[in-house]
């Protein structure tokens, strides 16, 4: 991999500025941590088609599954904490998967996309902010497939999943738990939400579906409802800025999570053995990221990505707001890597 950020940094702004300038991107913003300090930190393109503004250096991005890894860091964290474990099966601490087709989940199986409760119950934008009837409805939901056996990634449960589970066993709300031992011990709180504020809702760049063939684009309907984006839902919900990514990745190791735990998560891929990974298939999950030659990320449906390589002790955020009619492959993140010297990643 190329260290030489001083002499790549021409490079990556280069690549920025020519996607952007193409039009194939709207706005992108780039950071990297090495050794834990910053030492890239670029943006390029418009804060949106319309207006013609370019994009200020403070601006913030949706980023909706990239946020997935940080209500996973949480888990690992209340995990070395022993206030939850790997093994906890979910029924002890939740009543409504004390029933016999749910009793065996334990939170790896959620952790790892394998409870087989990937489907949303059908609910209409204004109920999906709600968050004690969402926990309700996904706690009555049944199994798709039996509980362990096979590796289904679940898009937007998720975030009622694993979060409720961590608020009954701690006994706090998931915004105060992400706060506490993520968002402020990270210094990311002005960074990275689940739940935009009214202080920083001006910097949020619109979502933009120009390339999109279908408009408006659910993502960007979601996006754009005032309601959702204020909410805390950690699967899809997530702003951030590329500097407030790459820091919460660069703090993983060591800082907010034990250095024996977090290479155990990102160790192997946590799926039955009967359940083999489909040639070409993105969905590789390790304990709430995904792992790709080495590399432990997770993607956004807008092209954000946030990922550690630990070979190198680098942390990268990568944020973007232009929807692609194929959301796994970003050309812009394909040229970003081939810079970095860096395996690509289409998730």
């Amino acid at each position: 991999m190329n260290t030489n950020f001083q002499h790549l940094l021409p490079e990556l702004q280069n690549i920025l500025d020519e996607e952007c300038r193409s039009g194939n991107e709207c706005g992108c913003q780039l950071a990297i941590y090495h050794h834990g300090k910053i030492v890239i930190d670029t943006y390029s393109g418009m804060f949106s088609q319309e207006s013609n503004i370019p994009l200020p250096k403070n601006a913030l991005f949706p980023i909706f599954s990239a946020g997935k890894p940080v209500l996973s860091a949480l888990a690992l964290i209340l995990i070395d904490r022993g206030i939850v474990s790997l093994d906890t099966k979910i029924g002890e601490l939740w009543k409504d998967f004390a029933v016999p087709e749910k009793s065996g989940i334990t939170l790896e199986h959620l952790l790892s996309h394998r409870a087989g409760l990937y489907l949303l119950p059908p609910s209409e934008r204004s109920e999906i902010a709600n968050w004690e009837l969402m926990c309700d409805r996904v706690g009555k939901m049944l199994p798709r497939n039996i509980p362990g056996k096979v590796c289904r990634y679940h898009p937007l449960t998720f975030a009622w999943l694993v979060g409720h589970t961590l608020e009954l066993a701690s006994g706090k709300s998931l915004p105060d738990l992400l706060k506490e031992y993520i968002l402020i011990p990270c210094g990311v709180q002005n960074e990275l939400f689940f739940g935009i504020d009214d202080k920083n809702i001006s910097r949020l760049v619109p979502v933009d579906d120009a390339l999109s063939p279908q408009k408006p684009s659910w993502l960007h309907t979601m996006m754009h409802d005032e309601v959702l984006r204020r909410c805390c839902i950690p699967s899809f919900n997530g702003i951030a800025s590329a500097r407030g990514l790459a820091k919460f990745y660069a703090s993983l190791r060591g800082d907010l999570i034990s250095e024996k735990l977090f290479d155990y998560a990102v160790s192997k891929l946590f799926r039955d053995a009967n359940d083999p990974v489909t040639p070409g298939s993105w969905e590789k999950f390790a304990l709430g990221f995904v792992l790709e030659s080495n590399v432990a990320g997770h993607g956004g449906a807008a092209g954000s990505e946030g990922f550690y390589y630990a070979a190198e002790d680098i942390a990268v955020g990568f944020v973007k707001n232009r929807l692609r009619e194929n959301f796994m492959i970003h050309p812009v993140r394909d040229r970003i890597s081939a810079a970095l010297g860096l395996p690509l990643r289409h998730w």
